[in-house]
């Protein structure tokens, strides 16, 4: 967790978009906690990974 910024001291708004869903996106893009990510941990199936790199499947491998 926390793969895609490690620190919580910065302060980060999203001010400028008025949908409380997309806001919800937003963060959780930011600290790297998806449903399609982590759904392995509430379904206790084994971790899923990229069919391409053999990596575990992130929210930073998939951006990049």
């Amino acid at each position: 967790m926390g793969e895609i910024t490690t620190s919580t001291l910065l302060q980060w708004t999203y001010t400028h978009v008025r949908d409380r869903r997309a806001q919800t996106l937003l963060a959780r893009l930011r600290i790297g906690q998806t449903y399609l990510t982590q759904r392995y941990l509430l379904t206790r199936d084994p971790q899923p990974y990229c069919d391409d790199g053999l990596v575990p499947l992130t929210v930073r491998h998939l951006l990049v």
